[in-house]
């Protein structure tokens, strides 16, 4: 979870630094704290979802937002396994047609992500592979969902469906065999596309 409170300050100073404030009502800034997971539409995957997110109104219907995040995922159906924790930043926008950052949205968001993950193929059989792999990818992501405020508090609840699609490069090496060890694979991750639920808590300020 490093990471995602890395990234959360670093674009929070950063959106401070460059986007002029408007004269709109308030609020105009949200720090959005979420947790997700993957959900039936994807076989044989597990994960867990955990991001942190900066929320910025610049005209009355749209909000630009950064994200940091980091996933916990397993992969397994049988004969393939992998685990990994990939992370990254995301940059992208929200539309509101309520309006100030009220109700229904659907936003979208670009970023950079670096996974390290393990693999062993043919699980239990004699000739078994087991490897690690490192992967670097662009992510497109695009979320729909509502921002439902606690009452007359800065306090929302956001549930979202998140779409995406990475666009990835991989490298592995074997770990075993002992006749294969630090050999490069042709092994790519399981992990190239995604849709899971989210809840988020926004605070707005």
């Amino acid at each position: 979870m490093k990471i995602v409170w890395m990234g959360i300050l670093f674009l929070a100073t950063a959106a401070s630094m460059l986007i002029p404030g408007g004269a709109f009502a308030e609020p105009v800034n949200s720090v959005n704290l979420g947790i997700g997971g993957v959900i039936r539409l994807m076989p044989h995957c597990k994960a867990n979802v955990y991001f942190a997110e900066y929320e910025h109104l610049v005209n009355p219907k749209i909000a630009v937002l950064g994200r940091a995040s980091e996933v916990s995922y397993k992969f397994d159906d049988g004969t393939y396994y992998e685990k990994g924790r990939p992370k990254g930043v995301d940059l992208g926008a929200r539309f509101y047609p309520a309006g100030n950052m009220q109700g229904f949205f659907i936003g979208g968001t670009l970023g950079y992500w670096m996974a390290d993950w393990t693999f062993a193929r043919n699980m239990g059989k004699s000739n078994e592979l087991q490897g690690t792999g490192d992967t670097d990818s662009v992510r497109l992501n695009v979320d729909i969902g509502g921002r439902f405020p606690i009452g007359s508090s800065s306090v929302s609840i956001m549930p979202a469906l998140n779409v995406g699609k990475f666009f990835s490069t991989n490298a592995c090496e074997y770990t075993a065999p002992a006749s294969r060890v630090g050999t490069a694979c042709s092994q790519t991750t399981e992990v190239t596309y995604y849709v899971f639920l989210a809840v988020t808590a926004g605070v707005a300020f």
